[in-house]
């Protein structure tokens, strides 16, 4: 019997406003594979990352 495999990934969200724009810095991994640091200005690319990102680590074929 094999056990299941335990997937986890770490993303962090660097958020900051300059004057009066949006910054975000996202900075994703999943198991011990880190992608690029990836920058966006509006909250839906955020969401969009986001969304990504859970796709990704929800994958059952990797």
């Amino acid at each position: 019997m094999n056990a299941p495999l335990e997937r986890s990934g770490t993303l962090i969200l660097r958020v900051w406003v300059d004057g009066d724009a949006l910054r975000v810095r996202v900075l994703r991994s999943i198991g011990a594979r880190q992608a690029p640091a990836i920058a966006v200005t509006t909250t839906e690319e955020v969401h969009l990352a986001v969304q990504a990102w859970f796709d990704e680590l929800l994958r059952r074929d990797s």
